[in-house]
């Protein structure tokens, strides 16, 4: 086998820009950088890194001449590695200079000076495996090969980049030749690999139609391909280089990265120079960089999206990161060779995975969705097309202010993609309904009577009403939509004016009322509220209370107390526990005139403690209100209101969230308690309604009853429209 002299092996890689870091100061230019490095922004660098994906406590081999340690494109940095070249002064040190612009295309600060690299807070070890003359002697052996790739075992190395090319090209032998020539270096390879390594290969620098041997190696070893990335070049214009050498067989694990065009003093790659290398005026740049082309700066570039894409997914294997690096790469923009090069658009998808593999890699699509994402609810995973997985969909319930439910939506949740479930952190709000309100209160007609049979268009409730004597009176009623206790009280006579809870509501229930005192002045109407569960228990307590001190004027009050499962609107299956649950309503009745009449209702409630359980919500010392008011107009018949009504709205409180944070190593979901202070929001919406009795024989049979709720939400559409029949016996 014969070895050629380390070349800068013309290569580039599309590369991560950063715009900034954590904790960074605003007022640092850091344009200058992004300018120098057009690679950066081919590849998309800039959006992965502002998010945060910098290659940070990923480690980087870079297996070269040595770096040069003092140059201030590292500065702050600890240099780790280990010689392998027979260098005099050793890995931290480039006596050649191909090193240090690699190295610094994959890691250089990130500090507004000169350039930086594609994951600049990767740790970086050198694996100098030339020496000072620049001889790739670390690497003339398979037993010197084995000793550098077990080294990537001992330091835990995860990727490892090799921009340096030997003779010949994998077709040139048959698998039993490399597998006897190359038995240890194939070995250390794999153990790497197994531990987690990617390799990434340059394809050299031939112009040929094929990867030399090493960047094509998986081709006949098919043993080290899923971890393996071998890399083509393009310049600028994102056309393919002259220099280059195209991926040929190695085209299932080959990409496309800016490597520099082949003006390399123009177009070249810009990056850190060794002091005392590249003395040649074409190549010589001020302030210590130089611009280079060469698949060897295209290696490094896609290192460096090997690192934050690591970053971004530390529960993926390499193959797994492999796979999504190639599975999004992209053909668009890439041009063959000369004036009629191919493209994605004039030419086979054959010959385009010849001349560039899987295309050119994009740090910004490797670290996005790729697939379906599904979002975890009670511990499952539920698939969707996209991010908002609307049949799993969690509510933040009405009568939030504006603020909390920013920043609920603003908090970050997990979603996990179908393609090999990775997680990604999303904004609460692309999976939570932040803004919906899923079901708005019914402002029913004050009806003399509410002990009817009644159906409505949105549920069904029956009731039983007996009076024997003046001081004696059950009520009776089960309901299939069961609404809060305080508001399925009786309001004296006049129950149908409070709207119900929208959100607050317990299980299916019965209750039971007494009238102990049912004067003409005051009324006193204690009541029990029993749960409907296999073993009947008391659920709750109250009282009616209405005062009439003259015939124009009756005030309504009612107090109650209960325990027991509140559905809190969060989703259609969840049911928080509630341990207590307590409410004052109040309310008046004034007539000006026989015909003309104003009513005001307003209940204050307490939610006391829900606990935040596999049902994702959870409250506590949480209050909430709703009020109505209205004007009445009474025809000796029909009866009309027109009013104003305040929906169900939080006023104070604090709510927690269980979010999805991730999965463990067995792929069981876990969460995160995320905690809010609730704030109210005034919200007020009009209605109208009517009231139209029907008799039979004379008898008053029972009335219609219309309702037009404007919603409070948007003025511009109605809320709820509602029709019941009230029949009484």
């Amino acid at each position: 086998m014969k070895l050629i002299k380390m070349s800068i092996v013309f290569g580039t890689l599309f590369f991560l820009v950063s715009c900034g870091g954590s904790g960074t100061p605003v007022s640092v230019n850091y344009a200058p950088e992004l300018s120098n490095q057009y690679g950066l922004g081919l590849i998309g660098a800039d959006t992965i890194n502002s998010a945060g994906y910098t290659g940070s406590g990923i480690k980087v081999a870079v297996v070269d001449s040595g770096i040069d340690s003092s140059h201030a494109e590292f500065s702050g940095r600890t240099i780790y590695g280990k010689d392998f070249g027979g260098s005099t002064n050793g890995y931290a040190d480039d006596e050649n200079g191909h090193g240090t612009h690699v190295a610094s295309i994959i890691g250089a600060n990130k500090d507004a000076v000169g350039m930086r690299g594609v994951a600049y807070d990767s740790t970086l070890y050198s694996y100098r495996v030339a020496n000072d003359s620049g001889s790739l002697t670390g690497v003339t052996s398979d037993s010197k090969r084995a000793l550098l790739y077990n080294q990537h075992v001992s330091d835990n190395i995860k990727v490892s980049n090799n921009s340096w090319v030997t003779s010949g090209y994998a077709t040139t032998y048959n698998e039993s030749t490399l597998r006897s020539a190359y038995a240890q270096t194939i070995s250390a390879l794999r153990s790497a690999q197994q531990n987690g390594t990617v390799f990434v290969f340059a394809t050299g620098n031939d112009g040929a139609v094929q990867a030399r041997l090493f960047g094509s190696l998986p081709y006949k070893i098919t043993e080290l391909a899923n971890e393996w990335l071998t890399v083509a070049s393009v310049g600028s214009n994102l056309q393919e280089t002259a220099y280059s050498n195209r991926c040929g067989v190695s085209a299932d694990f080959c990409v496309t990265a800016p490597g520099g065009g082949d003006a390399q003093s123009t177009d070249g790659i810009y990056g850190a120079q060794a002091e005392g290398t590249y003395t040649d005026s074409s190549y010589k740049a001020e302030g210590g960089y130089v611009r280079l082309s060469g698949t060897s700066m295209a290696a490094p570039h896609v290192s460096g999206v090997v690192a934050t894409t690591m970053q971004q997914f530390p529960s993926l294997t390499a193959a797994q990161i492999v796979t999504r690096i190639k599975d999004t790469a992209v053909y668009t923009g890439l041009k063959g060779y000369g004036a009629s090069g191919c493209t994605s658009s004039t030419c086979t998808t054959a010959q385009m995975e010849a001349i560039f593999g899987h295309g050119l890699v994009s740090s910004a699509a490797s670290t996005s969705m790729i697939s379906s994402a599904g979002y975890s609810i009670d511990g499952k995973v539920y698939s969707g097309n996209n991010l908002n997985v609307s049949a799993k969909k969690l509510y933040v319930v009405s009568g939030l202010s504006s603020s909390t439910r920013e920043a609920i939506g603003s908090s970050r949740t997990a979603v996990f993609d179908s393609f090999d479930g990775a997680t990604f952190n999303v904004p609460a709000k692309e999976v939570f309904d932040t803004v919906s309100h899923p079901k708005l209160s019914t402002i029913g007609y004050a009806r003399n009577q509410p002990n009817s049979t009644s159906e409505t268009l949105n549920s069904q409730s029956y009731g039983l009403r007996r009076i024997n004597t003046d001081k004696f009176n059950l009520y009776m009623t089960s309901s299939s939509d069961p609404v809060s206790l305080a508001a399925a009280s009786l309001w004296g006579d006049e129950a149908g004016f409070m709207p119900k809870p929208s959100f607050v509501s317990p299980n299916l229930t019965n209750q039971v009322e007494i009238a102990m005192l049912d004067g003409n002045y005051l009324a006193l109407r204690p009541f029990a509220q029993y749960s409907s569960n296999d073993d009947i228990s008391l659920s709750g307590y109250g009282m009616n209370v209405s005062l009439t001190p003259n015939k124009n004027l009756t005030f309504y009050g009612t107090i109650a107390s209960s325990e027991g499962d509140f559905n809190l609107g969060a989703t259609a299956a969840s049911t928080p526990v509630s341990q207590g649950f307590k409410s004052i309503d109040l309310g008046a009745n004034i007539a000006f005139s026989e015909s003309l009449g104003f009513m005001v209702r307003s209940s204050l409630n307490k939610l006391e403690d829900t606990g935040a359980g596999t049902n994702y919500w959870g409250m506590n010392e949480t209050s909430f209100s709703q009020a109505v008011l209205g004007l009445q107009v009474d025809l000796k018949g029909p009866k009309f209101t027109i009013g104003a009504y305040q929906p169900s709205q939080y006023n104070s409180g604090n709510m927690s969230i269980l979010m999805a944070s991730g999965r463990n190593s067995d792929g069981q979901v876990s969460y995160q308690n995320s905690s809010f202070d609730i704030k109210g929001e005034a919200t007020f919406g009009a209605f109208v309604s009517a009231s139209i009795p029907f008799s039979y024989k004379d008898s008053n049979y029972g009335d219609i009853d219309v309702s037009f709720q404007q919603s409070p939400y948007d003025h511009s559409k109605i809320g709820r429209a509602s029709l019941s029949l009230n029949y009484t016996f």
